[in-house]
């Protein structure tokens, strides 16, 4: 006869199952736990550097209050245009591209550096910000303020490199006089890249904080220097990583809005009505150049040139390897 009641063996086996699915479902949740936890340890960025007494360079207060350290490289004799080195959120170390800016300047050109704010010797909270909108306004107000850039005695030219190219178009699109910009590895489009792109658990982490803490610093964009494969990369990493004037950690509040201004490049360069020297390193292991194409071909002004540098890596190389294409291109500039 069949009743409603259940076996003493099947009862059994519903007991068993019942057991391993709460042993399942606790993992599950210590798991999670732990990696919540984990997240919830603020990343600590170094607080602002003191600025040594013998230190080149001035502060300029924008706006709202906050001093912005600039750095003036001008030649010995009288120079053709003014170069605006144009960072990212994590801003650069002047000294360290003291290389790049010598390239930049070739011995005829003014180079102006500037540290973000929440970067350097700036003042501002690192690897956070309220509004986004105050690190291009800082860039725009500095620029117009320049005594070249009022005169159009010389011409300005905006120089970027990786993530800053996104700032350099954000910038160039408010200003009225810009003689050219020069962008090298803009990444419109990215690669999955070894020692640099998030893991599984990164992601859980991110969307923890998205919700509960989008103001705290997480997103270490240093990366893992130990996982870059290429050689050059890996060691301009390393020395990053230890740079007290870089910041290393951001929110995924700054992080979204500089993925945004990204996605925007393509939009902002059908607007550029003036010369670009486009540069792509071909062994570059982060950019994708599918985006550097639809950057190029989505230019408006006609004058622009795209220079492919054979070997060049996502960092600096690529830069120094370009040596020659970027004289060239500045040297049409001072006879335009």
């Amino acid at each position: 006869m069949i009743t409603g009641k259940a076996s003493p063996i099947n009862d059994g086996k519903m007991h068993c199952c019942n057991k391993i699915r709460k042993l399942t479902t606790t993992k599950i949740f210590c798991i999670l736990y732990c990696i919540l936890f984990i997240s919830c340890i603020e990343m600590k960025n170094p607080s602002r550097p003191e600025i040594a007494d013998n230190e080149s360079g001035t502060f300029i207060t924008v706006k709202d209050g906050l001093k912005i350290f600039v750095y003036d490289y001008i030649p010995a004799t009288d120079y053709n245009c003014t170069v605006f080195i144009i960072s990212g959120i994590t801003g650069i170390n002047h000294h360290a591209e003291k290389e790049v800016i010598e390239l930049l300047a070739n011995g005829e050109n003014r180079v102006v550096v500037i540290h973000p704010r929440g970067t350097g010797y700036s003042e501002g909270k690192r690897g956070d910000i309220s509004n986004f909108s105050d690190f291009i306004g800082d860039y725009i107000e500095i620029i117009k303020r320049d005594t070249d850039y009022q005169s159009k005695q010389h011409k300005t030219v905006l120089f970027g490199h990786s993530m800053s190219t996104s700032i350099v178009l954000a910038v160039a699109d408010k200003l009225e006089n810009v003689g050219g910009a020069i962008l090298v590895n803009p990444p419109f489009k990215l690669k999955k890249a070894k020692g640099m792109s998030p893991g599984f658990t990164d992601y859980i982490k991110y969307a923890y904080y998205m919700v509960f803490a989008k103001h705290k610093p997480v997103v270490n964009m240093a990366g893992n220097p130990a996982m870059i494969e290429n050689p050059e990369d890996r060691k301009e990493s390393e020395q990053r990583l230890n740079d007290s004037l870089l910041v290393k950690y951001f929110s995924m509040n700054m992080m979204l809005e500089s993925k945004k201004l990204m996605n925007s490049m393509v939009e902002f360069a059908r607007k550029a009505n003036y010369p670009l020297l486009l540069i792509y390193g071909e062994k570059d292991n982060i950019v994708d150049p599918k985006g550097c194409d639809l950057i190029f071909v989505g230019w408006k002004s006609e004058k622009k040139r795209y220079e492919i540098v054979e070997n060049g890596t996502h960092g600096k190389s690529t830069v120094i390897n370009a040596n020659y294409a970027i004289n060239v291109w500045q040297n049409e500039r001072k006879d335009e």
